[in-house]
């Protein structure tokens, strides 16, 4: 990408209208600093007739082709097996000097899958907005989903780093962070992951006991995201499966130390690990 190129002046093609790309759609409808265009492209007919009546894009179609004809942006919002899927299947779709980036939550797959098999002159930029809900779907999409969120971006040309970062803020991210795909999988699995393994395994201790009388916020704080979108969920799970099984092995070391804190009345050294605990976690959130 020789020529560095600003997003309004881009026409944008969004792949998938679930609840991450329904809310990238309302985002840009939104804000001011619109592209020049918007095609949104999805096989669910009924999504693309809502976007359609509500005037989210220029062109809502089921056809691949269409949607990626004049594109310099892509913007793939689809799970990451079906990401690389459709990149490979529509490779030849792509003009050249078009610029594809993916809001996937994983990376290392990302970067092994799609930049190998684009056509030279299309350039790829890994992209994942730190942002989602409990719910899928386009009826939950929200324009405000991004709104102050970070945006992690693993690589990419220069100019074509620029854009990304352009779509994003524009999209409502307050920080671009810069990373490494093994970096990024390494963390999100701590950050993101562990305590979504954290809160279903937690919540299924809850079978067969009466817990509705007896909870209060605690139980709503650390079974929030047990209400989780399993097949995504799953998927990323499994394609992080190396980095998230040493973040859960990390938690059974912890779970266990504290254990034995409990079991032996240690009650100094357990104030002591809660106290650094809560430092910890103002020092992080303030």
């Amino acid at each position: 990408m020789d020529n560095e190129i600003k997003f309004k002046d881009t026409n944008v093609a969004l792949i998938g209208v679930g609840l991450m790309g329904g809310s990238i759609l309302k985002a840009l409808k939104s804000q001011e600093s619109r592209p020049k265009s918007i095609t949104a492209f999805d096989i669910n007919n009924d999504i693309l007739a809502k976007i359609e009546r509500k005037g989210l894009a220029d062109i809502a179609t089921d056809d691949a082709k269409t949607a990626l004809k004049d594109a310099d942006l892509v913007v793939i919002a689809l799970y990451p097996k079906l990401a690389i899927e459709f990149v490979k299947n529509n490779a030849n779709s792509f003009k050249k000097g078009c610029v594809i980036t993916d809001i996937c939550g994983v990376k290392r797959e990302i970067e092994e899958g799609i930049p190998s098999v684009l056509p030279e002159g299309v350039i790829f930029v890994g992209g994942h907005p730190m942002a989602g809900r409990e719910h899928k779907g386009f009826n939950y999409s929200t324009p405000d989903l991004f709104l102050g969120c970070k945006y992690i971006i693993t690589g990419g040309e220069k100019n074509a780093v620029k854009l990304v970062s352009e779509f994003a803020d524009i999209i409502g991210a307050n920080k671009i962070v810069f990373s490494s795909s093994d970096k990024h999988d390494e963390m999100i699995a701590y950050t993101s992951q562990l305590p979504h393994v954290l809160s279903v395994a937690y919540m299924l201790c809850a079978d067969a006991r009466n817990v509705e009388d007896f909870s209060a916020g605690s139980f709503r704080d650390i079974t929030r995201v047990a209400m989780i979108n399993d097949e995504m969920w799953s998927e990323l799970f499994l394609e992080n499966k190396d980095k998230l099984l040493e973040e859960i092995r990390s938690l059974k070391d912890g779970l266990e130390e504290i254990e034995n804190l409990i079991e032996q009345e240690k009650r100094d050294k357990l104030r002591s690990e809660m106290r650094r605990a809560a430092d910890m976690r103002e020092g992080i959130m303030g």
